[in-house]
């Protein structure tokens, strides 16, 4: 290719005595040119990619980050969102039910919830499916925030890691794998609620029994679990995270290898470990 580009460049030094053909060219370049500055502008109004990181940070917000507004004592604001989180049906997306500040809660969280407590998720599968048939996974890509913040912590690095295609394949294949040991935990523990035994599997289980996902799950660490710790108050107060924060520290350490991961490997969480992921892709 290099070779190639010089001898261009050779030809063209070569010709550049024949005034009439060189100066003929810049005339048949003019239409192209405005041409690419037509599409550069309207690449710019109407550029996709832009469009989809305004949705991110309004779903984002709209979906946990009004916690802003209960810290500074925004009462209508908080008011507001919590009216709307009732009418709001669950969303294929990664977002827990226990959030404090959560609006949209996510179909697989609320899936495993209803179920491990003795009811069947009627109406969460319903809505699920209506969504996933209609628009497919553009919830994954346009309004879950797990995914929007890998999406926006990739952004400064320019290049990134891709595995090989038969990696890729085979990397793909370990979250369908969570999502079969997940459902057999979730069916256990209905049938154990069904028929009252559930006391000894809880204890066996632990974080594990009523949502088998939860302590693997990057949203439900964020937007819950790290939000009822006990928190230092000052450099004297670090002591909290070896005292009082034991497996969430782990849990929070696990986050933060998964968006540091995604500098390099954009949704690597969300293309090879994420079971809700996979189930909604049955259905979309």
């Amino acid at each position: 290719m290099s070779e190639d580009a010089e001898r261009v460049d050779e030809t063209s030094e070569a010709e550049e005595p024949e005034s009439e053909e060189v100066s003929e060219e810049p005339k048949r370049d003019e239409p192209k040119e405005r041409k690419l500055t037509a599409k550069r502008l309207t690449g710019l109004i109407f550029n996709v990619r832009m469009l989809r990181r305004i949705v991110q940070i309004v779903f984002f917000l709209g979906i946990n980050a009004y916690i802003f507004t209960a810290w500074f004592g925004m009462e209508q604001v908080t008011a507001f969102w919590t009216e709307l989180a009732k009418l709001m049906p669950t969303l294929p997306i990664l977002s827990p039910l226990e959030a404090p500040f959560a609006v949209i809660a996510g179909s697989f969280d609320a899936m495993q919830k209803t179920l491990t407590s003795g009811a069947f998720p009627f109406f969460v599968i319903g809505a699920m499916i209506i969504i996933l048939t209609t628009l497919g996974r553009s919830a994954c890509g346009w309004v879950c925030p797990i995914g929007t913040i890998q999406d926006f912590v990739t952004l400064p690095k320019r290049k990134k890691t891709r595995p090989a295609p038969g990696t890729e394949k085979e990397l793909r294949r370990v979250k369908s794998y969570i999502f079969i040991i997940v459902a057999f935990l979730a069916a256990w523990m209905a049938v154990a609620v069904a028929t009252g035994t559930q006391g000894s599997l809880v204890a066996t289980l632990g974080a594990f029994a009523y949502d088998a996902f939860a302590p693997l799950n990057p949203a439900y660490i964020l937007f819950y679990e790290i939000t009822i710790q006990t928190w230092p108050t000052g450099l004297d107060t670090l002591w909290y995270f070896t005292t009082y924060w034991g497996w969430a520290l782990v849990q929070f350490a696990f986050v933060i290898a998964v968006f540091a991961v995604s500098v390099w490997i954009p949704r690597w969480f969300c293309r090879w470990l994420c079971p809700a992921g996979w189930f909604y892709g049955i259905f979309s």
